[in-house]
């Protein structure tokens, strides 16, 4: 009955043109096969099977990927189910063709990625196991593939081929190609191996002091590989297991620095040292030492839950460990073993190391203001573990304060109360601090569970860094005695980002969004007066003008992406970016501005049910919208202006603007209504009047070129175009605009017609939306018929104009 019922469509099927009627086809054909009439003589029903699996064979040179990948899948369940039915002979040329060639399919990563997941269908069937241990060497490389799926594959299929013991891992990749691939590849890739390598690393049926040994070897042949070994280990081990190997290899370390150091002392009882009574010998290799630490560290990390939920087992590794922490810090001063030692201070508690707890702090304040991160962040992270948050941020807060203009006696007596140690006022290191703390997850909530008045009062005194900034932009001369301009710049970078955070966790009202418009106001008042253009001198004193208004800018953009901005701030900081843009040198704003557009444009988008705001004008998502559609079209006329003002530093200036712009756009093609779509008639305003300027310069029939690409276009025209390429969705929104200015008449003369159609031509060469380009085309062709009789008998430029158009047209239209 299947024979029947599949001989007038399966066969046909399977050789049509179309390449996904051949990929449904082929699972069909090969989840039925054999396919074939029992009724029939021995001789027939073998002839049919033959035909089938040169069918088969057919379907793996398919050229079409999609049908190969189902063809090999295919052809592994055959060969997996049917494995002692099919001749030798057949049963190489497949896994030689799927082995040899498939594998290696250089135009398709997922028929490669096809071959690796079908071949574990194969080592189901025990039979295969001896073939494919002498063709699964051949394969080696696919470890290195350039594709990320198909690396992942292929581990799947070298776990598999472990786990039924067809072959030996190690045989098919070597131990240090598996290590480096380790080493540098992603989480997806990296599992997997770590999977491969669990037994060999970590024999739970071994010894505690073999884990610990296979550890240091591994250490040996490839620490980040190690690191990354040991980052997935709990997920194929109970959590007792990696407490014990967290203990063997602290005894291995008592031992290495007791050989070393002669600190017998460490020794927590002969008992315990009994077990290793032939300890490893590490010498001074402190490699392999840091190593041990960090490998602790990754796996106190891994079972940090687990310890927790377990008070008692909890209260044993904090005491193991804490005995000896003080003696690891005398013994083990090099920076690798260092900072693996301070992360593991701060999984235990201040009073189980009190020896480096009490000194934290001072460590901290005795730190030098042009101190890198790693050198504090270890220990910032360490104190806000330990609940010590606040005692941070009072020193912030006070050298933030110190070098201010004093505000009275009073202030200054209690910062000297507070202080505990004559140490001088570190603004800068301060400011890293904070930094430091605010870009960190961990530490950022720690710091944000203070309570108001603290974090209130650190607000305020960054605040106050604006007079400190406004000096900086009023004077000539640089006062020595003074607080640095980078170092105000900062305190008023994150006075506004403190500002957006308390707005976020602390503040239930809009306080911090309305101290975020009081610095709007200020940078207004204070600060764009400087913005001018005074020719030659100009650049110099712009630049920190430009710098305080992209920070603040930058904070905003931020406000309003994570939604804290309300309708009210999205008004004010518009408001801002009008000022920036009428200013005497706005056009350096543009980049700092258009992040602010698309965040607020972003904050509206339209659903299928938000069809208010075009019927009611007075909606407040109109108005602002419509401010937004204004802004934009200041900025094109600045980037215009600039262009033909100073042709080159325009081009830097468009440049600059161009991933905001991008950005913008993808957002303004979601609003296929007012007031948005105002944005795209502004780029194609600008494009047409572009263009129109040149034709209207050129004086003879030669100099009429059809362009090609964005780069043949005016420059503005081109950064737009090609900005408009990189998007389907923005180049459908542009040209329906195209569409509705035809439509309504706008392009009228000869000159603007011509102008659309280079703009035409350029998406043409790009491959963009042929179907609405066509369409576009087509009303352009009936505006080129209006200016027929006119132009068609005319010499000189105006007529070499309509010849050009009326051949663009044809060649759109593919006339």
């Amino acid at each position: 009955m299947l024979d029947n019922l599949y001989k007038p469509i399966l066969w046909k099927a399977l050789s049509v043109p179309n390449s996904e009627v051949r990929a449904n086809a082929t699972l069909l054909f090969t989840d039925a096969f054999p396919v074939h009439d029992p009724s029939q003589s021995k001789e027939i029903i073998d002839k049919n099977i033959q035909k089938q699996l040169d069918t088969a064979m057919n379907l793996l040179e398919d050229p079409y990927p999609i049908v190969r990948s189902n063809a090999a899948l295919g052809v592994c369940k055959i060969l997996a189910k049917c494995w002692e039915l099919i001749p030798p002979t057949i049963l190489t040329d497949f896994l030689k063709k799927l082995v040899t060639e498939l594998a290696n399919d250089t135009s398709s990563p997922d028929v490669r990625c096809s071959i690796f997941k079908s071949l574990t269908i194969i080592l189901d069937n025990a039979l295969s196991h001896p073939v494919l241990e002498k063709l699964l060497p051949t394969l080696k490389y696919s470890l290195h593939d350039n594709s990320e799926k198909v690396r992942a594959a292929f581990l799947d299929m070298l776990i598999k081929a472990k786990a039924v013991r067809a072959a030996k891992f190690w045989a098919v990749c070597h131990m240090d190609h598996l290590l480096a691939r380790l080493a540098t590849d992603g989480p997806s890739v990296s599992k997997r191996i770590a999977e491969l390598l669990f037994k060999s690393f970590f024999p739970v049926n071994e010894s505690e002091k073999e884990w610990c040994s296979r550890c240091i070897t591994l250490i040996q042949m490839n620490p980040v590989a190690a690191r990354k070994f040991y980052q997935h280990a709990y997920k194929h081990t109970a959590p007792t297991n990696i407490i014990k190997l967290m203990l063997v290899i602290r005894r291995v370390l008592n031992s290495c620095i007791q050989a070393n150091c002669d600190m017998s002392e460490l020794n927590d009882s002969n008992k315990e040292n009994s077990a290793m009574a032939e300890p490893l010998t590490l010498g001074k290799d402190m490699a392999v030492v840091s190593g041990l630490l960090e490998v602790v560290v990754i796996l106190w990390r891994s079972v940090e839950k687990a310890l927790k939920q377990n008070e008692e087992t909890q209260k044993y590794i904090f005491a193991k460990f804490g005995n000896v922490m003080s003696k690891y810090f005398q013994a083990l001063e090099d920076e690798r073993c260092t900072v693996p030692l301070v992360q593991l201070a701060s999984f235990m508690p201040p009073a189980a190391v009190p020896t480096f707890s009490c000194g934290v702090l001072s460590r901290l304040k005795r730190m030098e203001p042009g101190a890198v991160q790693t050198q504090y962040s270890q220990l910032l992270d360490c104190i806000c573990c330990w609940g010590q948050a606040a005692d941070v941020l009072e020193l912030i807060t006070e050298w933030l304060t110190e070098p201010l203009p004093k505000q009275g006696e009073k202030s200054a007596t209690s910062r000297r109360v507070r202080i505990q140690e004559t140490v001088e006022a570190k603004p800068d290191l301060a400011l890293a601090y904070l930094e430091f703390l605010f870009n960190h997850i961990s530490t950022r909530e720690k710091i944000l569970t203070l309570g108001q008045k603290p974090l209130k009062q650190l607000h305020t005194v960054l605040g106050n860094w604006k007079s400190v900034l406004y000096t900086h932009l009023s004077s000539t001369t640089e006062d020595p005695k003074s607080p640095s301009l980078e170092t105000a710049l900062k305190a008023f970078m994150l006075h506004s980002r403190l500002g957006a955070h308390l707005q976020h966790s602390v503040s239930e009202g809009r306080d911090y969004l309305l101290s975020l418009e009081h610095v709007a106001a200020w940078v207004a008042e204070r600060v764009l007066p400087f913005l001018a253009d005074d020719g030659q001198d100009s650049e110099e004193s712009q630049r920190l003008p430009v710098q305080i208004i992209e920070s603040f800018l930058a904070v905003c953009r931020d406000v309003l992406l994570v939604g804290l901005g309300d309708e009210t701030f999205q008004r004010q900081i518009l408001h801002l970016c009008s000022l920036v843009l009428v200013s005497e040198a706005g056009y350096l704003g543009i980049p700092a501005v258009l992040p602010v557009l698309k965040e607020v444009a972003g904050s509206y988008v339209p659903d299928d049910n938000d069809a208010e705001a075009e019927e009611n004008p007075e909606d407040g998502t109109t108005i602002i919208l419509g401010v937004v559609a204004n802004i934009f079209q200041k900025i094109i006329e600045l980037l215009a202006r600039h262009l033909k003002k100073e042709p080159e530093k325009g081009k830097q200036l468009c440049q600059s603007a161009v991933s905001g712009l991008s950005d913008f756009l993808q957002v303004a093609q979601t609003w296929d209504r007012a007031p948005l779509s105002g944005v795209f008639s502004t780029v194609f305003a600008v494009m047409v009047v572009e263009k129109r300027y040149l034709f209207q310069k050129m004086t003879h029939p030669e100099e009429v070129i059809t362009p090609e690409s964005v780069e043949d276009m005016p420059p503005l025209s081109g950064v737009l175009l090609s900005i408009i390429l990189k998007s389907p969705h923005v180049c459908r929104a542009f040209l329906r605009e195209v569409r509705s200015s035809l439509e309504s008449e706008a392009i009228s003369s000869l000159l603007e017609v011509a102008a659309v159609l280079h703009i035409l031509t350029v998406l043409k060469h790009a491959g963009s939306s042929k179907v609405a380009l066509k369409s576009t085309a087509t009303c352009v062709q009936q505006q080129l018929h209006t200016h027929a009789v006119t132009s068609s008998d005319s010499t000189g430029v105006q007529g070499m104009i309509f010849e050009s158009s009326v051949r663009t047209l044809n060649h759109i239209l593919d006339l």
